[in-house]
């Protein structure tokens, strides 16, 4: 759904169309391929059991993305910034112990998500960092992840979504949806999903990469409750505890990251 909003922007001019050289598409590349994959491992792990526990489990992405921000970009933070992830960690590892739907499945698609979505986030903060990356602007940068990103998925989808295509329809009709229904959320869904990876590329590149991550496990905090409230799934109280230990567990990373900033 992004490449159908983006592409056509640039080719009417509304947006300028971005200027790349084939060294420059090979920077951004693995941008792409690590979009594709934390978009991926989210799809699997929240469709392998419910949507708070995969949520719950993305929580731990800043783990990821302060460990590799240490080696890709070589950026080290003050040892108080790094506790405060103790309690972000903990609070997800308490609120799965007794998940009502926990999925080994879910579990690891989850990390393979988390650490595909710190590597976009530190490889995407490396490019950014370049003149030709700057004159295209975080919009432009995530059109062309995104169009890197359907062509990586491209290959996935025919070879195992597609044949199960119809199967997959024919489910949706039986439970009482309709067509017009499928094809409308879908296109939201999609175009929704694209505005909010565009903005956050945008957030990406005025903070650093484990900032970015934080700021992602604030938000899924609201995913959880209205995903458990539309859903009628049920959070065991760890499920709370967990959620709320983690929350504090952000809350004190901001103000660690204020208090110890880099020198």
């Amino acid at each position: 759904t992004g490449v159908l909003w983006v592409v056509p922007l640039w080719l009417l001019g509304i947006r300028a169309a971005p200027q790349m050289t084939a060294e420059n598409w090979k920077q951004i590349a693995p941008i792409g391929l690590f979009s594709a994959g934390a978009h991926g491992g989210s799809v699997v792990a929240l469709g392998a059991g419910a949507v708070s526990f995969g949520q719950i489990l993305k929580a731990c992405e800043p783990a990821f993305s302060a460990v590799n921000e240490i080696i890709f970009l070589g950026e080290v933070q003050a040892w108080q910034v790094y506790l405060t992830l103790i309690p972000i960690i903990g609070g997800v590892a308490f609120a799965s112990l007794k998940e009502l739907s926990f999925s080994w499945l879910a579990v690891i698609a989850a990390m393979l998500a988390n650490e595909s979505a710190a590597l976009k986030a530190v490889f995407g903060k490396s490019v950014m960092k370049q003149p030709w990356a700057k004159a295209m602007g975080p919009a432009n940068q995530y059109g062309v992840v995104n169009l890197i990103s359907v062509l990586c998925t491209l290959p996935v989808v025919l070879g195992l979504e597609v044949p199960k295509m119809q199967q997959s329809w024919d489910a949706a009709l039986k439970k009482g949806s309709m067509p017009k229904d499928i094809y409308t959320y879908t296109l939201l869904s999609g175009f929704a999903f694209y505005l909010y990876n565009e903005v956050s590329f945008m957030a990406l590149s005025k903070v650093s990469p484990i900032t970015h991550s934080v700021a992602n496990t604030l938000k899924r905090v609201v995913i959880i409750v209205v995903s458990c409230i539309y859903f009628r799934t049920p959070m065991t109280t760890e499920g709370m505890v967990g959620s709320g230990i983690a929350i504090l567990g952000t809350l004190l990373y901001s103000l660690a990251k204020q208090k110890f900033k880099q020198a």
